[in-house]
């Protein structure tokens, strides 16, 4: 893991072949978390960030976008430093957990693709969990493939 920010965490940081971000929220359960990062693990074309204060992220955003400096290019928000590094055309898989959104904003921040995964509620279980992280995995693998074909990899 690795914290760039107060408010979130690179559990796999984008390479420059980044083609899909799994960002999920810190309330998800620590095994689901450990359980996408392993299942990612060598898959170069995906990074995965775990936000653990989107509210406070998404004020610091704001500030700066309404803020003169930052058209003068004088001050870069938390989450504009954060995710410098993601490719333009990769995708933010945002996973939702309950029923408010709290991190399909992340899309707006350099303009990068969104598409969400809605879990709904946490799984109590390790094997609902399991299925869960399908789910994820699935989603995944489809904007893979899709990144893939439109860089004429596959």
């Amino acid at each position: 893991m690795h914290a760039i920010s107060q408010s979130a965490v690179w559990i796999k940081e984008p390479s420059a072949d980044v083609g899909v971000v799994i960002v999920t929220s810190v309330e998800l359960p620590k095994y689901m978390i450990d359980a996408l990062h392993v299942a990612i693990d060598d898959w170069d074309q995906v990074a995965y960030l775990v936000i653990k204060h989107s509210e406070v992220l998404m004020a610091d955003w704001l500030r700066a976008g309404s803020s003169p400096e930052q058209s003068a290019g004088g001050y870069a928000c938390d989450a504009s430093q954060l995710l410098r590094s993601v490719p333009h055309g990769s995708f933010f898989l945002d996973v939702e957990v309950g029923t408010v959104p709290g991190l399909a904003w992340l899309g707006s921040v350099h303009g990068h693709p969104l598409r969400v995964v809605e879990l709904g509620t946490i799984a109590l279980s390790t094997a609902a969990m399991d299925q869960q992280v399908e789910q994820v995995l699935s989603a995944t693998r489809s904007l893979a493939k899709s990144v893939l074909q439109a860089r004429g990899v596959i």
